[in-house]
């Protein structure tokens, strides 16, 4: 086997491995999703609560034993803040700003506000598609409208849903 040989399965070797705990670590995150107390509709209530604006994504993190992180843009349209959402009280633990600029380049904050559909709405409709409950939910542009993407986690494992700005959801 030439030297070459040997450094290309080596980092292909590596690179498996460094993938491996990560697509474990994505599992247990699911698996503490779908046990935790509060709930990913909960937990957009109390970010909202808190924002004053609209959610436009969230997702579990296992940081600190586990918690919501929901992104909200305010009401005006000009800022987005991630919010610390605890998954056992529903209380918000803390709060980023987020880059809006970044966040926003194909979909206007306005665009978002004036959806037909919103996270909560959508996260309703994946969840009687899906046949369990979201752990996990972004906003997205599709066909010059809002869409969401979100991940639903039954007793037959994680599905991908789309709901579109009508609120209809399909399997991806």
């Amino acid at each position: 086997m030439s030297t070459v040989s040997r450094i290309a399965l080596g980092a292909f070797a590596l690179g498996a491995i460094a993938l491996a705990p990560v697509s474990g670590a994505r599992a247990d995150e699911t698996e503490m999703a779908k046990n935790a107390k509060v709930s990913l509709v909960q937990a957009i209530d109390a970010a909202e609560a808190k924002g004053g604006g609209k959610a436009t994504e969230v997702e579990f993190e296992d940081d600190n034993g586990g918690r919501w992180e929901v992104k909200v843009l305010s009401a005006a349209g000009d800022k987005l803040t991630e919010y610390y959402v605890d998954p056992n009280s529903g209380q918000v633990t803390g709060e980023a700003n987020q880059p809006i600029e970044v966040y926003f380049t194909m979909l206007k904050p306005e665009d978002f506000n004036k959806a037909s559909t919103q996270l909560k709405a959508a996260v309703a409709a994946a969840e009687q598609l899906g046949g369990g409950k979201a752990v996990s939910a972004e906003v997205e542009r599709e066909s010059g409208a809002v869409a969401y993407e979100i991940d639903v986690a039954g007793a037959d494992g994680k599905k991908d849903v789309k709901v579109d700005a009508n609120g209809k959801a399909t399997l991806d």
